[in-house]
């Protein structure tokens, strides 16, 4: 601290009785300082005000954007027809809602009110391990060939099991078939309009699992349903492969429509 000090006087040094002129007068210093300050602030400023500008051509802008998008939407509904309106709701849906909001999940769902009594993915002793959830009415179909609770020889001599399901919105039709005896079972998804309401899910699901569903199921395969994994709370979107969860494999094949998933049981008997 003390060197710094003198440093500091030295630096302040008087030079009148200076005649080798050595280092900056006062005068100068002083100068330097109150010009480098002057400028400085004069720098802010001018950045101060180009960001002014720019934030306030950026809110025009964006309210010149969302006058075109509601006239936009309002034309589309006021030409509706009713054979048309299915297709000006998928127009709507894909060609304004999502080159708006693009892939931001968040800024997709959040302007849309969460009125679930409860994630229906979360309720106790009511799903099995594997499940195909369809997202617009949140039903759930078990995919187990055997349920966890019974040895598997105790159950090998109940024969087939058959379940059947339908979601209006999507208008498309489920038909799972289970064959204790053989360990094995099939799925067969019959699709139609493939529509997904938000706001449907959004009165089933809970915000963070709605997060978890889109990002693994848009635009990739099956948009309507998704296969969870209750014990590992991971959701799996429905396209053309393999998959192995647990003590189950699934084979998933997509033709004229319809996607059959093959069921296969691993584990020991």
């Amino acid at each position: 601290m003390k060197r710094i000090r003198q440093k500091w006087r030295e630096y302040w040094k008087d030079d009148t009785c200076d005649m080798e002129k050595r280092h900056l007068s006062q005068h100068d210093k002083r100068a330097l300082l109150y010009g480098g300050f002057m400028v400085s602030a004069l720098t802010f400023i001018l950045i101060s005000i180009v960001v002014l500008i720019g934030n306030l051509w950026a809110n025009h802008q964006a309210e010149k954007d969302m006058e075109e998008l509601l006239g936009t939407v309002a034309t589309y509904m006021a030409t509706a027809t009713d054979d048309e309106y299915e297709e000006i709701a998928q127009t709507i849906r894909h060609d304004l809602v999502y080159s708006e909001y693009g892939q931001d999940v968040e800024n997709l769902i959040q302007y849309i009110p969460n009125t679930a009594d409860g994630c229906c993915l979360e309720r106790e002793g009511y799903l099995e391990r594997i499940n195909l959830v369809f997202l617009n009415t949140g039903e759930t179909y078990g995919l187990d060939i055997y349920q966890a609770n019974e040895p598997v020889t105790d159950q090998k001599n109940r024969g087939t099991i058959a379940n059947f399901g339908y979601d209006e919105i999507s208008e498309s039709h489920v038909t799972i078939i289970k064959n204790l005896s053989t360990g094995t079972g099939s799925a067969s998804i019959d699709r139609s309009r493939g529509i997904v309401s938000l706001h449907k899910m959004k009165a089933q699901f809970c915000d963070d699992c709605i997060r978890e569903i889109l990002d693994v199921s848009d635009n990739e395969g099956m948009n309507e349903a998704v296969i969870y994994d209750a014990e590992e709370k991971t959701f799996f979107p429905i396209i053309n492969g393999d998959l192995e969860i647990g003590d189950y494999s699934f084979h998933t094949a997509y033709e004229d429509s319809t996607y059959q998933i093959e069921i296969q049981y691993t584990g020991e008997s």
